[in-house]
């Protein structure tokens, strides 16, 4: 695989050989590419399943589709004879989706699972009879209200079958549900280690980037001192020159500019990454979190180092992140 970056066309194995480095304040840790990816245990929010079963005089046909969401959310579509099976539905699909809006179509075959026989709902009608009424009054109107119209009032009808075991029902629907969440964890899983391979490659990229400016960051002290001789050289005499107060002023502004702390950090952030891809749990928000503190650790780097080729490094670590951020939010 080939994430953007600014290598061309090289592979990422090519350029880190399937190896880079984790640092940590006290060790340096190897870590295979290929292992990583491997050992991911994260899972897309888009996904399709769909089951069918056969129980007693019912036959089910279930269909699950997932897109991405920050709650686990299910919308269950099912005939409003068997409205009251919605919270079952609901809990089932809960069982095993934590995030994600989860639409959820359910469709039943067999004796009295259609609309059922319409019932008036008396004290709707007269409800609507005296707010009319009323309404008619008030404004003045002329005319009386036409049947046709008022048949399509909401509520005006409640379906009744007759005899429905909702319970046989139910088994007939509850192993459909279990097949269609399964094929849609399946394929959410599946974008998941795909999600994975571009993940673990930008880390790896991230990795790169941080060990060019590790590299930069010493040569900062000699610019550093370089400059203020050169502005003192314009001021003073080389016998003015208190070369103490010199060592002294380099020190200060070498610390100021120091991004050691930032980069064990940032190395630190890369390692809780690609941990936090192994959990076998929704670990989405935790990620995001993760890239947050990247970001804030690249945007203190190119503050400090006040280095056009450190500033250009953190450019392209500030992409790459962006374009974690954005796969991220795919992600359970």
């Amino acid at each position: 695989m080939q994430p953007e970056s600014g290598y061309g066309a090289l592979q990422v194995d090519k350029i880190y050989q399937n190896v880079y480095f984790i640092k940590l304040p006290k060790y340096l840790k190897f870590i295979d590419l290929n292992q990583e990816i491997e050992a991911a245990m994260i899972a897309s929010m888009t996904g399709f399943g769909k089951g069918e079963t056969e129980a007693g005089e019912y036959r089910a046909s279930v269909e699950v589709r997932s897109v991405n969401g920050r709650y686990g959310d299910v919308v269950v579509h099912i005939s409003r004879s068997l409205s009251e099976l919605e919270s079952r539905i609901k809990s089932a699909v809960l069982e095993t989706v934590s995030r994600g809006r989860v639409d959820v179509s359910v469709n039943v075959e067999g004796q009295q699972t259609e609309q059922g026989r319409p019932v008036l709902n008396l004290d709707v009608v007269d409800a609507y009879g005296e707010v009319l009424a009323v309404l008619k009054e008030r404004l003045q109107l002329s005319g009386e209200a036409d049947l046709a119209a008022v048949v399509t009032l909401p509520h005006l009808f409640n379906f009744e079958s007759q005899g429905l075991d909702l319970d046989a029902v139910w088994e007939a629907i509850a192993p459909a549900i279990q097949e269609a969440v399964s094929g849609c964890l399946n394929m959410r899983k599946a974008e998941g280690k795909k999600l994975a391979e571009d993940f673990v490659a930008r880390i790896g990229i991230l990795e790169d980037l941080l060990q060019q400016v590790e590299a930069l960051a010493p040569e900062r002290v000699v610019t550093i001192r370089q400059k203020l001789e050169d502005k003192l050289a314009m001021l003073l005499t080389p016998e003015q020159v208190d070369e103490n107060r010199l060592l002294m002023e380099i020190s200060i502004l070498a610390e100021r500019s120091d991004v050691t702390e930032e980069c064990v950090r940032f190395y630190s952030h890369n390692a809780q990454f690609l941990e936090t891809m192994k959990r076998n749990e929704a670990v989405g928000r935790r990620l995001n979190f993760l890239l947050q503190e990247m970001l804030r650790e690249a945007n203190t780097i190119g503050s400090k180092a006040g280095d056009a080729e450190i500033a250009h490094l953190v450019v392209e670590m500030k992409e790459e992140i962006e374009k974690l951020k954005e796969q991220v939010q795919n992600i359970e």
